[in-house]
């Protein structure tokens, strides 16, 4: 719900994610893939995307998207090997054997409309997220990895709105359902048809079932979430990541 997915920057047959502390090499090997490529595939879409835009490590701080939030707080960490089991790596649950200890791979090249968020006041933007700004805390609490209390009354009403950003996306209103985000920031310069910026966070999310996990949990968002006022899904694909390469010889598609 919601969508407003443009198929230029939609889809594909391949999925190929190039990282690397220097934009410069990243850029680099994937013109050296398309080169080496020329004549069987040709480009359909890409994304540069810079900085991270959540944890995925208890060694790491939480970084901050631009809207000015700390994004992706409670993350999936790379320390815990019984979430990676329960919700990344496709396991004896599948019929296909070749994608076991593989993933499944979902982006979406999310724009905000950062203009007008910079013009609502700070109350309003912490509403929106259920979370303080500055600290990254929840609004229920002081610390940014306080517990996140659903449950918390204040005045009659719930303390974290019942439309708040964290609210809809939590694991307790999800099944228990978890998802690993290594998602970036990103900047294509002024939308020439509004003279606005066209920024926002390019969204990687890793998962062992996207019908369970992110499909699910982004037609709850996508009806209710109060941050949809300032974003718009523009772009968005679904890849299957089969699981690394251990023994010599072994090559992709093989």
């Amino acid at each position: 719900p919601g969508d407003t997915l443009d198929p230029t920057r939609s889809g594909g047959d391949l999925c190929v994610q190039a990282c690397a502390d220097d934009p410069t090499v990243a850029f680099h090997v994937i013109r050296n893939f398309a080169r080496l490529a020329r004549g069987t595939a040709v480009m359909k879409w890409s994304q540069l995307g810079f900085g991270r835009t959540s944890s995925t490590s208890t060694s790491q701080q939480t970084e901050r998207n631009l809207l000015g939030f700390k994004d992706g707080t409670n993350n999936i960490k790379a320390e815990s090997a019984s979430d990676f089991a329960d919700f990344v790596w496709v396991g004896g649950e599948s019929d296909q054997s070749w994608m076991r200890g593989g993933s499944y791979l979902v982006a979406r090249r999310i724009r905000m409309l950062i203009e007008s968020w910079d013009t609502d006041y700070l109350a309003d933007q912490e509403n929106v997220f259920g979370r303080f700004k500055t600290s990254g805390a929840p609004l229920t609490g002081k610390h940014e990895f306080d517990p996140v209390d659903l449950q918390a009354i204040h005045g009659g009403h719930p303390v974290i709105p019942v439309n708040a950003h964290i609210r809809l996306a939590a694991p307790s209103t999800n099944d228990g359902q978890k998802i690993l985000r290594r998602g970036y920031s990103y900047t294509d310069g002024i939308d020439p048809s509004t003279g606005l910026l066209d920024a926002g966070l390019f969204f990687i999310v890793y998962q062992k079932d996207p019908r369970k996990q992110f499909i699910a949990i982004q037609r709850k968002l996508g009806q209710r979430d109060l941050l949809n006022e300032y974003i718009r899904h523009t772009g968005s694909g679904i890849f299957a990541v089969p699981p690394g390469l251990t023994a010599a010889g072994d090559y992709y598609g093989k």
